[in-house]
């Protein structure tokens, strides 16, 4: 079975709808440039990520990507551990041959940034030892570290396979140390203390992974939260002005975030409503 029927069998299975995508990713697609305009791509055949289906499992987020060859698995998080990657030079980061392996995956090429001494203490770790003895990666497979999430390139024949690698991967994820990512809030204002518990779902700074994540939620989740914080923008945006050209502290950000999540609800409500 080719990637795309997969990726679109696992939709089925989860009652996720299959989207677009136009996703080229220098680790694994291998269309050439434009020599002339360099920033345009010569996409060859089926080398694109084209397909993208995204999924929650085990309460993890999981975007799943789809060309000719691969099914690329990332899960989300924020991990405290450098980059790296097992099995394949990670090309987008530019990583360097490690001196170190896995152990019992000699065979397996590592590859970090330099220094790599704290890289040690997880190449040697029973969880990825575990991970990497249940994956059975074949010769262009590959798993991929990174401080937002773990990455996987697999080339499987079926569902069953690309789910159990991303059990594996969800698995590993909840092993491998976290960065704490709770906020101080402490310094803004006390009337926006009723928003303070929604900062942590819709208050995103990644500008794609937050419009993922109003696209998952259904319109009545939407309209409970529009109702709940459009009330306030007129006064986050005057407390945000009161900074003038000072930089604003990280908590105003992220209140100015909420807002802009909460005009951005608003507009795909408007939209959906109009279609």
């Amino acid at each position: 079975m080719d990637p795309v029927a997969i990726l679109k069998d696992i939709g089925k299975q989860y009652g996720r709808r299959v989207s677009g995508a136009n996703l080229f990713d220098a680790n694994v697609c291998t269309s050439p440039r434009d020599a002339e305009r360099s920033w345009e791509i010569l996409a060859l055949p089926g080398d694109i990520f084209r397909h993208k289906l995204n999924i929650n499992f085990e309460d993890h987020k999981v975007t799943l990507h789809a060309n000719g060859d691969f099914i690329a698995v990332k899960v989300t998080g924020n991990l405290d551990v450098d980059v790296c990657s097992i099995n394949r030079r990670d090309i987008v980061f530019q990583l360097d041959l490690c001196p170190f392996h896995v152990p019992g995956f000699q065979s397996f090429p590592v590859y970090s940034r330099q220094p790599v001494a704290d890289l040690r203490q997880f190449l040697n770790s029973a969880a990825l030892g575990t991970a990497l003895n249940t994956l059975q990666l074949t010769e262009h497979e590959s798993l991929h570290v990174y401080r937002n999430g773990i990455l996987l390139y697999l080339q499987r024949d079926s569902k069953y396979g690309v789910m159990s690698a991303v059990e594996v991967a969800c698995k590993l994820m909840g092993q491998v140390p976290a960065v704490d990512d709770s906020q101080d809030l402490a310094g803004l204002p006390a009337n926006f203390e009723n928003l303070f518990e929604l900062i942590p779902k819709w208050a995103l700074s990644d500008d794609e992974k937050r419009r993922e994540m109003l696209e998952e939620e259904s319109p009545e989740s939407l309209r409970r939260f529009v109702e709940i914080v459009s009330p306030y923008v007129p006064a986050i945006d005057k407390y945000l002005d009161s900074f003038g050209d000072e930089s604003l502290p990280e908590a105003a950000v992220t209140l100015g975030t909420l807002a802009e999540c909460c005009l951005e609800a608003q507009i795909r409500l408007r939209d959906a409503k109009e279609e």
